[in-house]
């Protein structure tokens, strides 16, 4: 076991411990063997894990390099880590990351020990790029567009490897779930698309943990190694880890099983994704010896608002039987508004919003309105925009969605990595160059024939000029895109990292073609400026870290990490992304059957995961919730008429005050 020091024994009750009730101390003084929180909504779960953390290295003389923190967001773990860093007054602070920086991690420093085609300078695809590679995989493999499209086949592949499958056993995993038809187009795309990914030595996000754990399975002195150097780990979160991220964890704690879960089974959101609160509520199967807590008492929410989402959330069946319990007062009764249309919701929101704002003094950026499916907020937008109120769309386009920003990001990558296939697909004829589809179809071929990355082929046929199809204003065009890249790619170690960026943008000539072409340069060359910029900012901050570094940083970096709330603006986003995050006043809108719950989970029976999602959106909430439905609402093209949500009549009356006189309404389901 590891050694724990017993030099503070005896010495009057530590800093770290004031102020925590009961229940928060026992975790906190908790030490070795494996530790079980159940932790609700608003019951200080991030103080109980940094003043753990904290109270391990300073009470009990544990290096911060033997202690191993993930969560999920990029957010969360800066949040933790800055609180942290202020507790332990100057000492290193431990690794805290989420999952995939920390596996990604590892595999730069192993992945070579895969027997793999990848080497340490692989590049991570986002989304976008990831679904763009599965296009290309469909069309070799001339399966039919309107029956196979990359975003419906991504999602199978994800959930694969959610669950360590990968392509060699993918068809006899599914060979029950799907049709002969499609297992085989899916089994057999699966198999190209990864084979495209190792030659192009890029990862997609799944595959980081999945590489990860096969690499911890495969390698036993590498678990090791990192079973000695963690030795207290801590998952935050737990109910959202997969199957994938489930095995990762207990494989790298079964030596010393030191590992502490804190997670709550009533805010399990996400099982579309592959997670399941199971990880969570069999833990002490798992660890026979764990010892339970429960944090009980919620710091967040008025009484009301507590007591209205207990209330809902008991009518789940499948949970941990526990009710918090409100430190704070009853407050104000929770507003709940009928509308005969969207429209009318959406001017009370508005109406109610300015109220807030101008007779109450509430800031803007205090304010939140959630919603189940993004369409809803289009109607708000509008509405927002008539009444000349300042809102933001928390996960709109992404800083680096925007397509000119990607551009200069995917020439970056190639730097890194020349033979990322996605990049190079991106920008060979970015700024155009002459360089058409079907030159690049032909390279393409001959990558295909010689089974090499895409980069490897452009070579070859610009070395090989007499065995090309291609003529010779042809060739020259790809040789002179090869020889960009390569003085890029040799020039890179001498400059710094934002100087690597102005020179891409030099020698590529984009910003010349922007202006030539484009009547929104202005504010496209700002996008680059702004990319510039954080280069610079991100090399002040990390001066040891090159380009790779920056990139992996950027690819790791989730929507959510990009809402931080201090402009003066009202945030809407949806009830998925509102997890993690608290705000004065909340307005819940479109309470409606088929929009939450949502009409797929009452078709598919997954409606006590929609009733959780609701719980989450009550307890997002400190102050005052306001709740609202419409008897009429525009959606998707149709005119929908749906009846107030069944939750609304799970909630406990004594809790609720109507707003305005609301229309009747016949409870259908």
């Amino acid at each position: 076991m590891p050694q724990v020091s017993e030099e503070h024994a005896g010495e009057p009750e530590h800093a770290l411990l004031t102020g925590l009730n009961a229940v928060q101390r026992q975790a906190v003084e908790h030490v070795e063997g494996p530790l079980l929180i159940f932790a609700g909504a608003g019951s200080g779960k991030t103080r109980v894990i940094t003043h753990r953390i904290a109270y391990l290295m300073k009470q009990h003389g544990v290096s911060a390099q033997r202690i191993l923190a993930v969560t999920f967001t990029n957010k969360a773990a800066n949040e933790m880590a800055e609180r942290i860093a202020t507790l332990v007054e100057g000492q290193a602070v431990p690794w805290i990351r989420t999952f995939h920086a920390t596996c990604a991690r590892w595999l730069r420093e192993h992945i070579e020990r895969l027997e793999r085609n990848y080497s340490a300078n692989f590049t991570i695809l986002d989304q976008g790029e990831s679904r763009t590679l599965l296009g290309e995989c469909l069309k070799e493999l001339d399966l039919p567009g309107d029956e196979f499209k990359p975003v419906m086949i991504g999602a199978l592949i994800d959930r694969a490897k959610d669950y360590l499958v990968g392509p060699e056993r993918f068809a006899s995993t599914y060979a029950e779930a799907l049709d002969t038809h499609v297992l085989e187009a899916i089994h057999d795309t699966y198999k190209r698309y990864q084979q495209k990914l190792e030659r192009s030595n890029c990862l997609d996000f799944a595959d980081l943990i999945r590489l990860c754990v096969s690499l911890l399975k495969t390698c036993p002195d590498v678990l090791e190694r990192y079973q000695e150097r963690y030795r207290f780990i801590l998952v935050d979160e737990y109910q959202d880890t997969n199957t994938a991220q489930y095995e990762f964890t207990r494989m790298l704690a079964s030596k010393y099983q030191n590992l502490c879960v804190v997670g709550d089974d009533d805010q399990a959101i996400f099982s579309w994704r592959g997670a399941t609160s199971a990880n969570l509520l069999n833990f002490d199967h798992d660890f026979t010896n764990a010892k339970v807590l429960t944090l009980g008492q919620n710091y967040r929410c008025s009484g009301h608002i507590l007591h209205a989402a207990n209330g809902l959330i008991h009518h789940n069946n499948e949970r941990q039987d526990k009710a918090l319990e409100a430190v704070r007062q009853a407050g104000d009764p929770i507003q709940w508004y009928g509308a005969s249309t969207q429209d009318q919701e959406a001017n009370y929101v508005c109406r109610e919003v300015d109220r807030l704002n101008h007779e109450r003094g509430v800031p803007l950026n205090k304010i939140a309105i959630l919603y189940r499916v993004n369409t809803l907020s289009r109607q708000l937008e509008e509405t927002f925009i008539r009444w000349r109120i300042p809102y933001e769309i928390v996960r709109g386009l992404r800083f680096y969605e925007r397509l000119d920003v990607k551009d200069l990001m995917a020439y970056l990558k190639l730097i890194v990595n020349p033979h990322d296939e996605a990049s190079l697909l991106r920008v060979i004829n970015r700024p155009r160059r002459g360089i058409g589809a079907k030159t690049v179809a032909t390279v393409q071929a001959q990558a295909g024939r010689a089974q090499c990355s895409l980069w490897e082929a452009l070579l070859r046929v610009i070395s090989l000029p007499e065995a090309s199809s291609l003529g010779a204003g042809t060739l020259k065009k790809l040789d002179g895109f090869a020889h960009l890249l390569k003085g890029l790619h040799q020039d890179a170690p001498q400059q710094s990292l934002s100087r690597i960026a102005k020179t891409v943008i030099e020698r590529t000539g984009y910003v010349e073609a922007l202006e030539r072409s484009d009547a929104a340069a202005d504010e496209r060359v700002g996008n680059l400026n702004e990319l510039v910029g954080q280069l610079g900012a991100f090399e002040d901050k990390y001066p040891d870290t090159d380009l790779a570094g920056f990139l992996e940083e950027t690819a790791l970096v989730s929507e959510a990490d990009h809402y931080d709330g201090s402009q003066q603006r009202v945030a809407m986003l949806t009830l998925h992304a509102a997890k993690g995050l608290e705000f004065d006043h909340v307005f819940l809108v479109g309470l409606e059957e088929n929009l939450l719950p949502h009409g797929r989970s009452i078709r598919e029976g997954t409606v006590e995961e929609e009733r959780r999602l609701c719980y989450v959106g009550l307890t997002r909430a400190k102050e005052r919730l306001y709740l609202s439905w419409a008897n009429q609402r525009m959606l998707y093209g149709t005119t929908l008429y749906n009846a107030p949500s069944r939750f609304l009549w799970e909630l406990p009356a004594e809790d609720l005050e109507t707003a305005l006189p609301a229309p009747a309404h016949q409870r259908v389901y």
